[in-house]
């Protein structure tokens, strides 16, 4: 079925193809799976990934990751009552842009009449993570854009504390923002790692000349600031350690002078809600708060699903460079 499906893309490599043709295809271009960490990454990241594509990954899977690829049929089974008609999905494909840009989504299908990719997830128990993690959005994204899809469809489930899946089944979203400025990102780190692959994997990033500039001057003032951080903490850990044997430091503080400058040590109070008593002496009242925290909790998270709100901060990290 998968060579009739009407879509822009190249299918490079179709489901019944042996493993060793798979994995050779997949190891050519930038997958959904790995364009964020791509997207995000510098070249140890890139190097750690070109590794992986040209010796194959060691990584076996864990308990979460197997159960989570053990549900995958079910959850496309799901995913008919959310669309026209869907299927499961091993094939590889490529985009017709850029037969590097690949990508094998868990399912395609369509609604009304659209081509739209399936990605599902499945949690194990106690997830805590957000219901739609940036990278995950980044795959669906570039799947999308890869099988020329007019939507996307996310699904995802948080088993139980016996490893079953939640009895009211998945929770689904459809993606019909195609977020261009994030599509174009990836794009643009994408080709960026492709063209770092093909001029041989130099150990540096051939970026404008006022970057190299600027990171020139700071490169050796952050390596004296870092050393001097630990310095730093060393002694102060120890004063601490010393003024501690005075008298009520422990809860008032104290301050003292000497040749080589001052310290000063500040004891502060908090209170908090001991819970264990609370439970324990007034469980009624224990119990009433914990439903209405529980019932502001799910309010909160809808809200949020509804008014989202993004704030963005950007920081700056240093990075060794490798090999030099």
């Amino acid at each position: 079925m998968s060579e009739t499906i009407p879509t822009t893309a190249k299918l490079i490599v179709p489901a019944d193809a042996p493993r060793t043709v798979w994995m050779l295809e997949r190891g050519e271009g930038v997958t959904a799976s790995e364009v964020w960490t791509i997207a995000r990454g510098g070249i140890n990241t890139w190097r750690r990934i070109l590794e992986q594509k040209m010796n194959g990954s060691t990584f076996g899977g864990t308990k979460s990751t197997k159960a989570g690829s053990a549900r995958e049929a079910a959850l496309i089974d799901e995913a008919k009552d959310e669309l026209d008609w869907v299927e499961a999905n091993n094939g590889l494909w490529a985009a017709a842009e850029n037969d590097r840009h690949r990508a094998t989504p868990d399912g395609i299908g369509f609604l009304s009449g659209g081509l739209c990719t399936v990605e599902v997830k499945s949690h194990e128990h106690g997830y805590k993570g957000d219901a739609f993690p940036m990278d995950h959005k980044a795959q669906t994204v570039w799947q999308r854009y890869v099988l020329g899809g007019e939507f996307a469809l996310y699904g995802s489930e948080i088993r139980d504390e016996d490893d079953m899946p939640p009895l009211d089944g998945a929770a689904w979203q459809f993606v019909d923002d195609p977020d261009d400025e994030l599509l174009a990102f990836l794009i643009y780190r994408a080709d960026q790692f492709l063209a770092w692959r093909d001029a041989g994997c130099p150990d540096f990033d051939d970026l404008p000349a006022e970057v190299i500039e600027a990171q020139a001057k700071w490169a050796p003032l952050k390596r004296a600031l870092d050393a001097a951080a630990v310095a730093e903490k060393e002694a102060n850990d120890a004063v601490k350690k010393a003024i501690a044997k005075l008298p009520h430091a422990g809860r008032f503080g104290t301050v003292g002078m000497t040749e080589h400058g001052g310290f000063q040590s500040i004891v502060t109070e908090s209170t908090s809600i001991d819970e264990a008593a609370w439970k324990t002496k007034a469980p009624g009242t224990h119990g009433h708060a914990e439903m209405l925290r529980v019932e502001l909790a799910l309010l909160e998270a809808s809200a949020k699903r509804d008014y989202p709100k993004t704030t963005r901060r950007t920081s700056l990290r240093f990075q060794e460079a490798e090999n030099v």
